[in-house]
Formats: C-alpha cells, structure tokens, sequence
C-alpha cells in the first residue's frame, strides 16, 4: 500500500532542501512514511536556527499553538501543507528527538515509540487509533524479523 498524498507531502518537504540535524518528521508523520495511514500534512520539529530562516518568509505563517494556558509559535506553509515548530505538545526536548531521528528515504523521522508516547498522552479516539496501527505494524516487523 503507498499513499499518492503521503508522497506528495514527502515530495515538498524535499523540496525545502532543509540541513540534516536541524530537524526531524513527527505527527503523523512517521506512520505516513511506513504507509500505516495517509497524512493531511507534515509536522517538523525543528532547531530554534531554521525556525529563525523562515519566520520572515513570505510563504510561511505564525500558527499559535495553545497548551495548558501556554501559547508557543509554529509556521505553516499552506501551500506545502507543512507545519514547523521549535518544541512539540510536550515538554521533550526536541533536540534529542532531532538526534535520535530515524533516516528513512533520505529524511528524519522521530522515532515510533515517541509518538505512541504522544498519542497516548492526547488519548483522542484518532490517536488511540495510530497506536493500534504502531502496535501491529512493530508486531509485524518483529515477526519477519524472527523467521
């Protein structure tokens, strides 16, 4: 199963040519590279240094993001459809989840077990879903793996 849309999304991230190290996929991200579900865009937790190299872009938009009465900053670039911000939902340190990014068709994604961490935590029938899909894709893997 490969998703038109998931490689479309893919597609314009590479487009952005962004420096390896600076940032890495989350979101829904690293279940629409392994074809477990379309995405509707791309999430990118990045350094606070390439945040910096487009928040004057014209192409990209401050989109405020609200959690337990805190407000940080991303940018989305509607045409893209691709979101960036400097730290995700929770208090992770982003650059260790940048660092330890899985390289997968030449781009980073944050590890699965990292966003199970997170969709469990948000616990939306959407998310517990995702990790329904996580769990049986690892259950897969770990099968071929032991044949």
């Amino acid at each position: 199963m490969s998703s038109e849309i998931n490689k479309q999304l893919f597609r314009n991230l590479r487009e952005l040519n962004l420096p390896l190290g600076e940032y890495a996929v989350f979101g829904s991200g690293p279940m629409g590279i392994r074809n477990l579900r379309d995405m509707h865009d791309i999430d990118l937790i990045v350094t606070q240094d390439l945040f910096d190299q487009f928040k004057n872009n014209p192409d990209w938009e401050t989109k405020d993001i609200y959690e337990n009465n805190d407000c940080f900053c991303g940018l989305i670039n509607r045409k893209l459809d691709i979101e960036m911000f400097t730290k995700w939902y929770t208090e992770w340190d982003t650059r260790k989840l940048i660092k330890e990014a899985e390289m997968i068709d030449g781009l980073p994604f944050v590890k699965l077990e990292y966003v199970v961490q997170w969709k469990k935590q948000f616990a939306s029938e959407k998310d517990l879903r995702d990790v329904e899909l996580v769990k049986r894709f690892q259950a897969k893997q770990s099968d071929q793996g032991n044949d």
